[in-house]
């Protein structure tokens, strides 16, 4: 197909129906963009010998260096196909993870989907994300497998094995999708019965057992599949130019052997054969040890053809295969010395790629006027909005959606799914257009002028050097100027990327939040050429580390079981410590802290205790929920009421039974229900817990709690320096006392709160007004917190002067105070460092295996599973590597390997790091094992000085030890 016109394009974009909008999907190397290319050429945009190795959608130039896509990319063409014109809306998209964001907003653009899978590597794990992103965004796929080429060129499979291998794959990618089906019908299920459960009545007081796989029986999921013989998959190799259908060779051996083509067609994909005596197609090809039909009449003609033009490279059967395909060579094809020319000059013009691929999609792929009302609702929904709560203007629009009419009465609806960065001069208004005859001339007529004022000015010049002081000259600016550059930058990149984040830290430096070490590099790329147009001074990667406290460990750093000894040392070292906190503050063997104001007005005693693991990644899993029970706290506090929809009720219901299941125990009876609040920044997996006698407060669980509004205003009354300790225990979690690094996994139990209160003598009359109530006060007016309503407390706060006011002086004091014992309390405990960890899977071939475990090794990485694929000599490896030894690790590996081996990282976890920090060897043994020094590689104490380092804190190393005069053989002094 030759170019097409732009009139007809645009007279494509009226008929509805006959718009086909995709986008390729695949993982990191399994050839979207050559395949783009090969579908790009069939337009005549560009030549077809330049497909593939053009990457014409790669438009960047540092997508052309890596070899990757970065930036997703569309492109309209033009297809005809059963005698109809096709409009495609095609969008190359990355499957490097690091831009995964660009997959998903691909995805929700269009109404199907192309699934390129490599025949060798089979389903990646990119793989399974985007196939269940099209399935999340309820678009319909279409599967190409590509690079069959490899199958025969490096595996060297029969083609019996190459149709094995293809199976496999084939069930691996149903398989994912199966997987995703069968969730969404369980889920489905389940709501139905729990809807049917609420509804009727306990008739029967027996137990009822519910069928689970009811649900998939009823379900027809026919259509889910991929198979060839329904045309929805491609056989391909884009690089050669070559790809098919079955439905082409079902065609063509119709008409060659006289059997039907709809026999054909559900026989070429199976286990059926040709019985050549009786001449007709019979089942059962592998019981019988025959060759399938597809290896027979589909893989062996290409296999024969790669014999003869690349491997034997035999001339003569070259030409017989060109005479009898009745195709045209050009000679100088034929002479060429690569054989991959030759062949791709073959095959793209027997079985092109792009006819295969546009023609299924054409048949397959739905219209935009084929949507369904589901995604329709949620393509107009926003965030967590429901499409119900939406303005009834906008509700309506719905009609419109689905009509999806090209009339000049219907409404023009715009759906942003990412903006895009456009360079001025690429603007139609901006674009260079030829000048007419009279623009030249009025040119021509203003630069004569400006040449005639230019002489003028020069002869009423004093000296020659005055024309030059009077000129305009353009400083260079200076650095300081630079700034707002940068400001405006960083704003329009965080607009163009919606997986970078721009952060202003307290230090003032701007810090860019990235996906990955690849993406990172492309945001700088594009800061320095396209946004800021500055140059930029970047520094070293910053590596988020977390803190927290474990149990005390029961052996020591050579694994031997903690004695008598050990605990003796350490009660030793707490008193020795005792020393080294300020006044005010006592811990003691249990690692409770007491700590008096400098105002001696009030003590806090607070415990740290380590949560288990399951709380902290309950917590971590259920950020937003926790976000909003403390945005319903804050609006009671405030007098206001917030809705909160009845399905996020019902989470926090489901949320908080978790928490009780997971927190058992005798020291966590009772915990959840006097959790005070979650931190840092009010949602973090940290806890605050109440355990002062005789304190209540609202729970944080009273947006569960509706019936009791009237208990709520009134417990409320108690609350006036409630805030100061919630900021105090915010402050203290979000930045711990090892490097300044948020805290993750601790509970902090005030165990007690006091204050006491010194009134004046001027207010006493009024205090002893109320004196039958407070019994309990003392001859100074002692007042403890749970005994002081907040009235009371605000009045008397006005008449003296303020010292009770829960915005003054006294409230600072408390949060440094509360901010101070939680630091004291986490220092009590067994400190750890906790390090983000990334889950990497690396594809290796046997030879490079070592070289793959060296790399592992050496950046502190962790093998968790090796397994061989099957029917390749490719191993999976997955292990997990601290964020903080991934950088340089994917070039390090590729480099080691020869390319051989190529790793996916995607953050997984926090981990806690073994070693202590802050270690000292107690016991003999450890005295005899690691010296007296104990200056062994620390992982843990290295981590937290980098991190110590780069904040400006105090790092206590020593930077030179025992150095001395340097002797040499030529002066002996």
């Amino acid at each position: 197909m030759g170019h097409t016109s732009l009139e007809k394009i645009v007279a494509l974009q009226k008929k509805t129906s006959q718009i086909r909008n995709l986008c390729i999907l695949a993982h990191v190397d399994h050839g979207k963009t050559t395949l783009a290319d090969c579908l790009v050429a069939s337009n005549g945009i560009i030549s077809s010998r330049l497909a593939g190795k053009l990457r014409y959608l790669d438009s960047r130039e540092d997508e052309q260096i890596r070899g990757i896509t970065m930036k997703s990319s569309a492109i309209s063409l033009h297809c005809t196909t059963g005698g109809n014109d096709f409009l495609i809306n095609l969008i190359d998209s990355p499957g490097h993870v690091d831009f995964s964001s660009e997959v998903s907003t691909a995805v929700r653009l269009c109404d199907g989907a192309i699934v390129v899978v490599d025949a060798v590597e089979g389903v990646c794990p990119q793989t399974q994300v985007v196939l269940r992103q099209a399935w999340l965004e309820n678009i319909r796929p279409v599967l190409v497998i590509n690079k069959i080429d490899r199958l025969i060129v490096e595996l060297k499979l029969t083609s019996q094995e190459a149709y094995t291998h293809l199976q496999k794959i084939l069930e691996q990618v149903n398989a994912v999708t199966g997987t995703l089906f069968t969730s969404k019908v369980l889920e489905e299920r389940a709501e139905k019965n729990a809807e049917a459960q609420s509804g009727c009545t306990e008739n029967d007081s027996g137990d009822q057992v519910y069928d689970w796989s009811a649900g998939l029986e009823e379900t027809d999921d026919s259509d889910l599949y991929f198979s060839p013989d329904r045309g929805n998959v491609v056989f391909a190799s884009a690089i050669d130019g070559w790809g098919f259908r079955i439905h082409q060779f079902a065609e063509m051996y119709s008409q060659k052997m006289g059997i039907r083509f709809w026999v054909l067609l559900k026989t070429l994909w199976g286990d059926f054969y040709l019985n050549a005596k009786a001449k007709k197609i019979m089942k059962g090809a592998q019981s019988k040890g025959k060759k399938p039909l597809f290896v027979q009449l589909v893989l062996d003609n290409i296999w024969s053809m790669y014999d003869a033009v690349v491997t034997t490279r035999d001339k003569e059967k070259v030409e017989k295969m060109v005479t009898s395909l009745g195709i045209k060579v050009m000679p100088r094809d034929l002479k060429h010395s690569d054989p991959k020319v030759l062949l791709s000059a073959i095959c793209s013009q027997w079985l092109p790629v792009s006819q295969a691929v546009l023609s299924m999609v054409c048949e397959k792929l739905p219209s935009p006027a084929e949507i369904s009302a589901e995604r329709v609702e949620k393509l107009m929904s926003v965030g967590a909005r429901r499409f119900d709560s939406l303005p009834e203007e906008t509700q309506e629009l719905k009609k419109a959606f689905l009509d999806c009419s090209a009339d000049e009465t219907a409404p023009v609806i715009v759906f942003v799914s990412k903006m895009v960065s456009v360079d001025s001069k690429a603007l139609p208004q901006n674009k260079q257009r030829p000048l007419t005859q009279e623009e030249i001339a009025q040119r021509r007529e203003l630069a004569r002028q400006r040449h005639a004022e230019r002489q003028a000015a020069n002869q009423s010049a004093e000296s020659p050097g005055s024309a030059d002081a009077g000129g305009t000259s353009v400083p260079a600016a200076p650095a300081i100027g630079e700034m707002p550059k940068l400001v405006r930058g960083m704003r329009l990149l965080n607009q163009a990327d919606p997986c970078a984040e721009v952060l202003i830290q307290e230090t003032g430096e701007h810090v860019l939040v990235t996906a990955g070490e690849v993406h990172l590099q492309r945001c700088l790329d594009d800061l320095r050429e396209r946004f800021a147009k500055i140059e930029i001074s970047a520094s070293e990667p910053i590596i988020p580390f977390r803190e927290t406290v474990i149990r005390p460990p029961k052996v020591d750093m050579v694994n031997e079981d903690l004695g008598k000894q050990q605990k003796v040392a350490v009660i030793h070292q707490v008193k020795d410590d005792q020393t080294k906190y300020h006044e005010g503050v006592q811990v003691d063997s249990t690692g409770l802290v007491t700590l008096t104001t400098s105002n001696k007005m009030a003590t806090v005693r607070v415990r740290a205790i380590p949560l288990p693991e399951e709380v902290t990644r309950l917590l971590e899993d259920n950020v937003e929920l926790i976000r909003t029970i403390e945005q319903f706290s804050l609006f009671a506090w405030e007098g206001k009421t917030l809705e909160i929809n009845q399905k996020i009720l019902e989470n926090i219901q489901d949320f908080k039974v978790k928490l009780e299941s997971t927190l058992q125990g005798h020291k966590w009876r009772g915990a959840v229900e006097h959790i005070w609040a979650f931190g840092p920044r009010r949602c973090g997996p940290n806890i605050l817990l109440n355990r002062i006698e005789g304190y209540r407060r609202p729970s944080v669980w009273q947006c569960l709690e509706r019936e009791k509004e009237i208990e709520k205003a009134e417990t409320t009354a108690f609350r006036d320096f409630d805030n100061s300790i919630v900021s105090g225990f915010q402050l203290a979690t979000l930045s711990g006392p090892m490097c300044e690094e948020p805290l993750m996994g601790v509970c902090f139990s005030v165990e007690s709160w006091d204050m006491k209160i010194s009134t004046p003598l001027t207010q006493q009359d009024s205090i002893d007004e109320e004196s039958h109530m407070q019994s309990q006060i003392g001859e100074y007016s002692d007042v403890h917190v749970s005994s002081i309503s907040s009235n009371r407390s605000r009045s008397r706060a006005e008449t003296a002067g303020g010292s009770l006011d829960c915005y003054g002086p006294f409230s600072g004091q408390l949060i440094a105070a509360m901010k101070e014992t939680c630091r004291y309390a986490f220092q009590a405990k067994p400190q750890r460092l906790m390090a983000a960890m990334y889950t990497c899977e690396i594809m290796a071939t046997a030879e490079v295996l070592g070289r793959v475990y060296a790399v592992l090794s050496k950046r502190e990485g962790r093998v968790l599973q090796e397994e061989m694929k099957e029917g390749t000599d490719m191993f999976i490896i997955k292990a997990v590597l601290p964020v903080a030894e991934s950088f340089g690790f994917a070039d390090e590996i590729r480099k080691r390997t020869s390319g051989l081996a190529s790793p996916q990282l995607v953050f997984s976890h926090w981990e806690v790091i073994p070693s202590d920090p802050f270690w000292v060897p107690t016991t003999e043994e450890e005295y005899l094992h690691f010296g007296e020094k104990a200056d062994s590689a620390n992982q843990a104490l290295k981590y937290m000085n980098a991190v110590r380092r780069r904040k400006g804190l105090y790092v206590d190393e020593k930077i030179v030890e025992h150095g001395e005069k340097q002797r040499t053989l030529g002066k002996n002094k």
